[in-house]
């Protein structure tokens, strides 16, 4: 009897491992998921279910020796938010080892985040600003801003979107995006920042000054890529401005002020296809990403670890910062999403193990975006790179100390 349930179970194996050998391979630059007419619907930007409780798979990597502090010698009195010396990066308070690469502009990027077989994405752990914003049925998208160090591989790129019209103003940036709907073209390209904007080319990888954008196939995706210091060369030749740009406006301070709240970990939900975790590490002092890894709902929330397919390295944080901004629909079929980005509004920091309510700020729109108290001085950033997290202003908080959760929703 045993061995002939033996001989059961291996034969259902070999028919399932048979099925999902005949799997046909993904399309060329495959779009966006889209609710199923068929399958359970995917929340749109105002879930309402209580989310299950989180079931991480792995415990965050810890070092088993700590890392050299890259802090040890930074100046007490910090840096920022104005009058920033010649050789440390504004959007990150760190010295930079050549001077010559800040003399540019921001090089911002439109990364996809879905379909989830894409990640890990290139070139995320260089970038010293990342946006993630909802985008449409229920998934997100990020836009990456390189300016400190460069990487020679960045994406898959994807589509823009009306948001990262306020990040190219803020930002001063040329940016590199594959298309987008004729309404959001449209905006870009009639804006007066329309000679720093890069879209498609069929040309194969790697990329080059002539075609900064260009294709590789990895397992049969046909990502579109680029380089950001081909790129950044790319506008210089084609007579666009391209020096320094004024991006003050963020403060940084090695000490962490002393009002926070105990933060391991913060679970950001978007809907139910699109969750993430960062899990603050001590070893590193930065929190790692944790991406949702299963959209079988009756078994949990799980997570992987993100990585960067570049170099293989985790994706970590110096600073998380949640924002807090009025979402609004400027259609709802399809769903085209536009967000409030200037003004104020709350925010949550997350940095050095502690959570801190504050105030995000960009009082103009060519100001870069600053964390404030709410008498409007700057709040210490621990110097290093920033993942911002933009949710609806009407977003709730459904767990706290040490371990929080933010549900997306909008009015």
């Amino acid at each position: 009897m045993k061995r002939l349930l033996t001989l059961t179970f291996l034969i259902l194996a070999l028919a399932l491992t048979a099925c999902a050998a005949e799997t046909p391979a993904p399309t060329a630059e495959p779009p966006t998921p889209m609710p199923s007419a068929t399958a359970s619907p995917v929340p749109t930007a105002t879930p309402t279910e209580v989310p299950p409780t989180a079931t991480p798979t792995e415990v965050p990597p810890t070092a088993t020796e700590a890392p050299p502090d890259p802090l040890a010698d930074y100046p007490l009195e910090g840096y920022g938010p104005l009058e920033f010396p010649e050789n440390v990066n504004p959007l990150t308070g760190m010295p930079v080892s050549d001077p010559e690469i800040l003399n540019r502009r921001p090089v911002a990027v439109k990364v996809s985040n879905f379909p989830r077989e894409i990640r890990p994405q290139w070139g995320l752990s260089a970038a010293d600003l990342v946006f993630e914003y909802y985008q449409e049925y229920g998934v997100t998208r990020f836009h990456a801003i390189f300016y400190g160090q460069d990487a020679d591989e960045v994406g898959p790129i994807r589509s823009a979107r009306f948001p990262d019209e306020h990040l190219i103003r803020a930002y001063k940036s040329v940016f590199a995006f594959g298309s987008a709907d004729y309404r959001v073209r449209q905006r870009l390209f009639n804006a007066d920042f329309a000679n720093r904007l890069a879209t498609v080319s069929d040309h194969p990888c790697p990329p080059t000054v002539d075609y900064p954008t260009c294709r590789t196939d990895p397992d049969g995706w046909n990502h579109l890529m680029t380089g950001t210091a081909i790129l950044s060369q790319h506008f210089t030749e084609q007579g666009v401005s391209n020096g320094r740009q004024s991006l003050d406006g963020m403060r940084f301070d090695k000490t962490a002020p002393e009002e926070g709240q105990p933060a391991d970990s913060v679970i950001v939900r978007f809907s139910a296809e699109s969750y993430h975790k960062w899990v603050y590490d001590p070893a590193r002092q930065q929190y790692v990403r944790y991406a949702e890894a299963d959209l079988d709902l009756g078994s949990g929330e799980t997570f992987e670890m993100l990585t960067d397919r570049a170099n293989g390295q985790p994706i970590t944080a110096d600073n998380v910062v949640v924002m807090f901004a009025p979402y609004s629909f400027y259609s709802r079929d399809p769903e085209i999403i536009e967000i409030a980005l200037t003004g104020a509004g709350k925010a949550y920091l997350f940095r050095d193990g502690q959570m801190y309510e504050a105030t995000w700020v960009r009082n103009g729109t060519n100001e870069i975006f600053a964390i404030a108290y709410p008498d409007g001085t700057r709040f210490p950033m621990r110097p290093g790179n920033t993942w911002f997290e933009i949710v609806g202003a009407s977003s709730l908080t459904l767990e706290q100390a040490p371990d929080w959760r933010v549900q997306f929703q909008t009015p």
